[in-house]
């Protein structure tokens, strides 16, 4: 073997070693790779918070998104359904009815996000018909007859219907239902989407209609969507263009002769009144009787009473004749029931001593 091929090995085995480190380094550079690459892995495997198979939970009276009228009925609980596209909220209310079932004040809000991104669980909103309605009242008032009114009627959200009917005993059920809802033609993705849906069943004893209505008055919607373009109440109303100006008067009152503090009724004194002859004794005062105790049947100076309109004894009444009204204090028979042709009762004084002043001012 030569010089040449001795180089030529050389040569080769310098080029394996060459290649072997390269590859050498090659898998070290991979393997720190793949270690690095693990927790970004592991990252993106990981999942959001466990989702429960229900998507009810019981929430404080507080956190209801509707609230019914200051006059009650009260909040009992409050039942919430998260799901893609709404949330739904059943407000138990108080019920003292014989009616079978709970009254409920339901509210459903569309428009919402679902907090989870492979959730496929939306809610339908369904418009407002008449077999929609009538299928309702038949679920939440089985057995009553209800009849829908023909009035159109509206409240600080716009129309709304409502029927009554006769549950058991004494009880008045009412159910109501409302959609808020912009106009159709200002709807858009970007502006006034969103709708919410009302229902309301109350059953209360001895109650009237006024007051069931009432309530469809003045419940309170105090739930929204955190979305700017959410917006189930349509654009705001213009300000009249009567404000401010000449020839319209506003009052505090719709009716101007309304006062506004209501007026107390005068009190006033009650007098009793008998519907027959009582004794003499059961209506004479104290004073005055003690006075005729104490009088002698000896000829004394007389005081002239005016004579009263009644006497309350027999005797009397048949002897004076009837005048107008003047007293009705009660009356002093005379003592010695003795009547003046004059038409004057004399009623004997007492003897005094001769002292006319304080407090030794005292009969005999």
């Amino acid at each position: 073997m030569n010089v040449r091929d001795l180089s030529v090995l050389f040569g080769m085995a310098e080029k394996h070693l060459v290649r072997k480190q390269e590859m050498s380094d090659l898998g070290h550079l991979g393997a720190a790779v793949l270690f690095c690459g693990l927790p970004l892995l592991a990252t993106g495997c990981a999942g959001q918070p466990v989702q429960m198979g229900t998507f009810a939970r019981n929430l404080p009276a507080e956190q209801a998104m509707v609230l019914p009228p200051p006059a009650g009925p009260g909040i009992v609980s409050v039942i919430e359904r998260r799901y893609d596209n709404a949330v739904d909220q059943d407000i138990f209310l108080y019920t003292s009815a014989l009616t079978p079932g709970q009254n409920l004040l339901k509210a459903q809000f569309f428009g919402t996000v679902s907090p989870f991104r492979l959730s496929d669980n939306k809610l339908t909103s369904t418009p407002v018909t008449e077999a929609g309605i009538a299928s309702e009242m038949r679920r939440t008032l089985p057995g009553v007859r209800m009849v829908r009114s023909s009035f159109f009627v509206q409240n600080n959200y716009g129309p709304f219907g409502y029927a009554f009917g006769r549950g058991a005993g004494n009880d008045l059920c009412m159910y109501g239902w409302q959609q808020v809802r912009s106009p159709s033609g200002t709807i858009s993705p970007l502006a006034n989407h969103g709708s919410i849906q009302i229902r309301a069943r109350i059953c209360e004893a001895n109650a009237t209609e006024q007051k069931l209505l009432a309530f469809m008055y003045n419940y309170t919607i105090t739930g929204a969507v955190d979305n700017g373009s959410w917006n189930p109440y349509g654009e705001p109303q213009p300000v009249s263009p009567s404000l401010g100006g000449v020839g319209a008067p506003i009052y505090p009152r719709p009716t101007s002769a309304e006062p506004i503090v209501p007026v107390l009724p005068q009190r006033t004194s009650a007098v009793p009144t008998r519907s027959g002859p009582t004794p003499a004794t059961q209506s004479t005062p104290p004073a005055a009787a003690a006075a005729a105790a104490s009088v002698s049947s000896a000829a004394v100076p007389v005081v002239s009473v005016p004579r009263p309109v009644m006497t309350q004894t027999a005797t009397v009444r048949s002897q004076i004749t009837a005048e107008p009204s003047v007293s009705r204090a009660p009356l002093v028979p005379s003592p010695s029931g003795v009547a003046q042709q004059t038409g004057r009762v004399s009623v004997p004084s007492p003897s005094c001593t001769d002292v006319t002043s304080g407090a030794a001012n005292a009969c005999r």
